[in-house]
């Protein structure tokens, strides 16, 4: 594959090779999808080399929280191990010592943290999620959210566009604040409504072109839904994600090189938004 321009995959997801092997067949089941990954770091990492990608961000999520410390300390190795998979941390809302677990990971070069309001059974816009929130932002790390439904859980809509805007409302301290999955996942008129140019940023993860879901077409993203967002949201807030392995890095590389948008939009999205988030040298 000829590479064409500098890609940072702000969204992914990898394990310890010792629970890749058991999660990925169990979330491959609950969510009716195929991973395009064995789920491992080294897999994330041909996967970049086949796909050109330049770095991914990966995205740990604590589904308990006995597991955010843990978690972390494999965040943290991977982000010694190599400098292509840019790992953040992970917070679970009940997780008590909070303040200084946030601390650690910012002692310990991480960038920033996610929060999964549908997996960890949280309103986004709860006090618990506000106050680390305004932790993290405190201490300058980015927050990045799993926004409206995931297909691998049936509930109710843990981080709708209405929950989140009263959360963000409810913040005293001021961060980047990233929606993944274009705002809230198969929510997006309400995101246009609601959510773009209030100062979010969003990804591309999960919602390029249409889904098969259990043989349904679910319409995602093509060139006059991204433009429409785009005018509204501003270039300067969109950035390029999978969600790795649940999206092959390959397919969405090539997906949005050949939707009908100009060059410097392309740079924008795929690489340079983000490398000023992350303070990457361009």
């Amino acid at each position: 594959m000829e590479k064409k321009r500098r890609v940072i995959d702000f969204h992914t997801h990898i394990f310890p090779d010792k629970i890749a092997s058991k999660a990925i067949p169990i979330l491959e089941a609950n969510g009716h999808v195929k991973a395009n990954t064995n789920g491992t770091l080294d897999g994330l990492l041909e996967s970049m080399n086949n796909s050109c990608v330049d770095y991914s961000i990966a995205l740990p999520v604590a589904t308990s929280p006995n597991q955010v410390k843990s978690i972390n300390d494999f965040a943290i190795s991977v982000n010694n191990k190599t400098s292509k998979a840019i790992s953040f941390g992970a917070m679970h809302p009940d997780y008590v010592d909070y303040k200084e677990e946030l601390i650690r990971l910012k002692e310990n070069g991480i960038k920033g943290i996610k929060l999964h309001p549908e997996y960890q059974n949280t309103y986004i816009d709860s006090d618990k999620y506000i106050n680390i929130i305004n932790e993290a932002f405190k201490l300058g790390l980015i927050v990045i959210i799993h926004a409206g439904i995931d297909i691998g859980i049936d509930s109710d809509i843990k981080a709708n566009p209405d929950r989140i805007l009263r959360c963000k409302e409810s913040l005293k301290e001021d961060g980047i604040f990233i929606l993944a999955h274009m705002g809230s996942w198969n929510m997006w008129d309400e995101v246009y409504d609601k959510i773009l140019g209030k100062g979010f940023y969003i990804d591309t993860a999960f919602s390029l072109g249409n889904l098969d879901y259990k043989g349904n077409i679910i319409k995602m993203f093509d060139s006059n839904l991204l433009k429409k967002f785009i005018d509204k949201q501003g270039i300067d807030y969109i950035l390029f994600a999978t969600d790795s392995p649940w999206a092959s890095q390959e397919e969405y590389v090539k997906y949005l090189n050949n939707l009908d948008l100009d060059e410097e939009s392309l740079d924008k999205i795929f690489y340079s938004n983000a490398s000023k988030l992350l303070k990457i040298e361009v």
